[in-house]
């Protein structure tokens, strides 16, 4: 990346204080000159870690979400706040590798894609041991299926914690779902605008730290396939 800020990524965190500090390095040494936005909705050490990191880092900005409503909700925060004309999203827990954020980016900055989806289901994806749950991964495959079929465009991972966007594409996309199915939420809305939506491969490692806030796959993949629905249809 060149020096000038070109991408600011979003780190939506709910009690991440055992890998949060790792997660902020990691972005910063995979791309230099990036603003990485913590969004704090939880009551852990969080905040202490990041403020720390960004006394040495100027890009590293702390945002405390005192009103968080969700996910959804957080990364909102965090789209509002973001400086840079292309964003990402990168979950806290490293279950998706920082490392990987360039090759995420890539696309949107050749103009080649407007919206980019990490993707564990296409060729050479990388799963690590514990990286991808049989079960989850099946609802994943699900929900994906089911949404490309509904928006009649190949998305086999609209689920992944790990997106990039453009400013153009997400300020069309005015994402405003609070929970989990933002992550469909955006690359359809962006679709039903004309924008660019491409998948890339991800390596998905196991939850380092913290814990999943989906109470219940079940009810949480009933959801996202009623959400799909509702986008759809235009009732949300």
């Amino acid at each position: 990346m060149a020096a000038a800020l070109s991408l600011s990524v979003i780190v939506a965190a709910r009690n991440e204080e055992a890998t949060i500090g790792e997660c902020v390095a990691r972005t910063l040494a995979a791309v230099p000159g990036c603003e990485v936005l913590v969004v704090d909705g939880g009551a852990d050490a969080t905040e202490a870690i990041v403020r720390a990191l960004s006394a040495r880092h100027p890009g590293v900005r702390y945002i405390r979400n005192a009103n968080d409503r969700g996910k959804g909700h957080a990364i909102r925060v965090g789209i509002e706040a973001a400086r840079a004309p292309i964003m990402a999203q990168l979950d806290a827990d490293l279950q998706f590798l920082p490392e990987e954020l360039p090759a995420l980016v890539a696309p949107i900055a050749a103009g080649r894609a407007d919206v980019v989806l990490g993707s564990r289901f296409v060729a050479r994806s990388r799963r690590l041991p514990g990286g991808a749950p049989p079960l989850r991964s099946l609802g994943n495959r699900v929900v994906s299926a089911w949404t490309s079929l509904l928006f009649l465009h190949r998305m086999t991972d609209v689920l992944a914690g790990i997106k990039a966007w453009s400013r153009p594409a997400i300020e069309a996309a005015r994402p405003r779902i609070d929970g989990f199915a933002y992550e469909i939420e955006i690359p359809v809305r962006a679709l039903r605008r004309g924008f660019r939506v491409v998948d890339v491969p991800v390596t998905t490692d196991k939850r380092r730290g913290g814990r999943s806030h989906v109470r219940s796959l079940a009810g949480e993949g009933a959801g996202m396939l009623w959400a799909a629905l509702a986008l759809r249809l235009g009732l949300v």
